[in-house]
C-alpha cells in the first residue's frame, strides 16, 4: 500500500514564486493547491483537506497574518509556514503561524521546515491534555 501524499496549500500573489514553489513541492512528492490571493486561499483551505499551508505575508488587500488567524480559527491543527521577502516580522504578526521563513532561504530549507511541520504537527490543546492525562494514568502491567 502506498503512503498518501501530503496536500500543501500555497498562497502567494507573485505568480513566479507561487509556480516555482509548486514545482519544487510536486517534484518532492507533495500534492499542491495554489491561490494567488488570501481570500481564494482561504476558500480552498475551507473546502479541501489540507495538511499544511505555505503563505506569503505581503499581499494586496489582506496580509498573511490575517489569513493565518482565520485559518487557525477554522482548522487549528493545520500547520502554517509564513514566508516574507521582508526582514523579521514583529511577534504579533507571527502569533497564528507555526513557522516563519525568509523567501531568500534556499529550497532545501523550505523543504526541511515543511517536513518538520508535517512530522510534528501541533495538536489542539484538548488532545495534548488528553495525551498527557493518559500517560499519567496508565497502569503498568507486567
Amino acid at each position: 500500500m502506498t503512503r498518501a501524499r501530503a496536500t500543501i496549500l500555497c498562497i502567494d500573489d507573485h505568480w513566479s514564486g507561487l509556480i516555482g514553489r509548486k514545482l519544487l513541492l510536486e517534484e518532492n512528492g507533495y500534492r499542491v493547491l495554489e491561490a494567488v490571493d488570501g481570500l481564494s486561499g482561504l476558500n480552498l483551505f475551507a473546502s479541501h483537506r489540507v495538511d499544511a499551508v505555505i503563505l506569503d505575508y505581503q499581499m494586496p488587500g489582506i496580509n498573511g497574518s490575517v489569513i493565518a488567524a482565520e485559518m487557525k480559527r477554522l482548522k487549528a491543527q493545520v500547520p502554517i509556514l509564513l514566508l516574507s521577502a521582508y526582514g523579521p516580522l514583529p511577534q504579533r504578526k507571527l502569533q497564528f503561524v507555526d513557522q516563519f521563513l525568509s523567501k531568500s532561504q534556499p529550497p532545501a530549507v523550505l523543504l526541511a521546515t515543511l517536513q518538520d511541520l508535517l512530522e510534528t504537527r501541533s495538536k489542539p490543546f484538548f488532545y495534548r491534555w488528553l495525551d498527557h492525562w493518559k500517560s499519567r494514568n496508565q497502569v503498568v502491567t507486567r
